[in-house]
Order: C-alpha cells, then structure tokens, then sequence
C-alpha cells in the first residue's frame, strides 16, 4: 500500500511538472482551470455541474465545492482586466470582440487527466448527428458568440490537449483559435476552437447569469430549486460569485421555465434563440 501511494504521488507530482513545463498554469493551490463551451452557457453550466458532482466520478465534488461559472472567452479587449459584459452595445460588449459563451471548470492538477477526460466526454457527447457532421446541443443560437470552444493554459502545446483531443470520438475538426474571426457559430459546423488562455483569457460572466435555467426544456429541465436557488445563494455568499462590474439583471433569473406559472405550460423541446 506504502508503495502504492508513493506511485500515486510521483505520478502527479511528475504530471505536475509536465504541465507546468508547457505554460500549463498549474496555480498555487495545484489547480489548473479550462473552460469549454457549445452555445448558450447555461445548459452547459448544468452538464458540468452533474459531471463535478457525480458520485463516482473523477471529480466527486459537493455542491459548495462546484466550481463550473459561465463567463467568455476566445476574444480580445483593449483593457485586459475587463470587464467584459452581455450584451452591451459598447466597449464591454463580449460579442463585438469575438468572445463566446463558455464554461470555465478548476481541475485538480493531480487528477486532472481523469477529470478532463470526463469533462470532454460529455462535451462532445452532447452534439448531435453522424460523425463528421456533428450538431451543437443549441440550435436556437447564432453566432459568433456560439461557437464550440475549448481553452486551456498552454493550448494545443498543453500535454492535457491530448486528453481532449482523445474524447473527440466522432471526428469533430479541431482548430487553433484566433478570436473574432473564428467560425460563424453555424449550429453545424462541426469545428472546436482551441484558445490558450494564457493568451485569451476567461473572464467570468454576471451574477444573473450563473446557475441560471436554460431557456428551453433540454436534459434535466426544468433544473432543481437546489441547483438554481439554493446553490446560486451559497455561492454568493462565498463570494464565488460577485459583481463583474457590468449591468445586472438584464435577463431574469433563474429565467422563466423554472419559475411558475411557466412551468405548468413548458416549451415541450422546443428551441428558441434568447436573443
């Protein structure tokens, strides 16, 4: 047993290394953050909160310990440290410099090849439709700002890109992410955008828009009161979630199908743009 643990420790130890050997920021708490995205960011907020949480899983987090947040990234601002913001109609404005809605999630460095591989696993498993010809889970929105993404520090020179590249089980095209110029967001488009967030980093998005409900009755809607409520408070009174800095409350939380009376007369899977 002694010999096993050693093994263990200079496997993540050497892991540790590796990443931080490639500009894999490996931080002070041995973390490492990516963020993936696929359209609207509130369902995929939702997927990796049931992947971090999942009892058997890589990651076996409790609730207080999530650490997916819906935010931007891909793009580039003039003033590195933001904010950047929802739909603003100025300089904030997240979609006029190329950012796309994104979900950023904290791997533990030690175990951050299993926890990655996990995390892959249901973003590409959440398009839809032959190999090669793969659909974004969110049909209903265009854009730019909806394109597929994936970021990591590093990039595709990160060791940990190879563990993503690996779950690409149905041939999605993967490409080393310029920013705005990056896709038209077409639901089909069947293309990944890598970023190095060393380069272009994430940026979290609003207070109203973290655990929030998706705007259509996808898998596992309408989302419990303890996920869109319960979860949404604790994390503000943590301090996990606070003010960026931009408007609040420009779209309702936790958004109308989680909420009454919407809730007795659902979209039934119909799909519609919030835009």
């Amino acid at each position: 047993l002694t010999a096993l643990l050693l093994a263990a420790r200079r496997s993540a130890a050497d892991l540790i290394g590796q990443v931080s050997g490639t500009a894999t920021t490996v931080d002070s708490k041995g973390t490492i953050d990516v963020h993936l995205g696929n359209g609207c960011f509130w369902e995929r907020q939702w997927a990796y909160y049931k992947v971090e949480t999942e009892e058997n899983g890589p990651f076996q987090r409790k609730d207080a310990d999530v650490t997916a947040l819906v935010g931007y990234a891909g793009g580039m601002v003039a003033n590195a440290s933001g904010p950047v913001c929802y739909h603003t109609g100025d300089a904030r404005d997240y979609a006029a410099h190329g950012f796309a809605e994104t979900v950023k999630v904290t791997l533990d460095a030690a175990s951050a090849e299993k926890q990655l591989a996990a995390l892959a696993k249901d973003f590409f498993g959440s398009f839809t439709g032959e190999a090669g010809q793969r659909v974004r889970p969110d049909p209903g929105d265009r854009g730019g700002a909806y394109r597929s993404v994936f970021g990591l520090p590093g990039g595709m020179a990160s060791p940990l890109y190879k563990v993503f590249e690996r779950g690409n089980a149905f041939r999605m095209l993967l490409k080393p992410g310029a920013g705005k110029n990056d896709g038209a967001g077409d639901p089909a488009e069947n293309t990944v955008y890598v970023y190095d967030t060393n380069e272009r980093p994430f940026y979290v998005a609003e207070e109203y828009h973290q655990f929030h409900c998706d705007f259509s009755m996808s898998s596992g809607m309408p989302y419990p009161e303890s996920y869109w409520n319960n979860l949404f408070e604790q994390m503000k009174t943590s301090g996990r979630v606070k003010p960026t800095g931009c408007p609040e409350s420009v779209v309702p939380h936790p958004g109308a199908l989680c909420s009454s009376p919407a809730r007795i007369f659902p979209m039934f899977g119909r799909r519609s743009s919030r835009t």
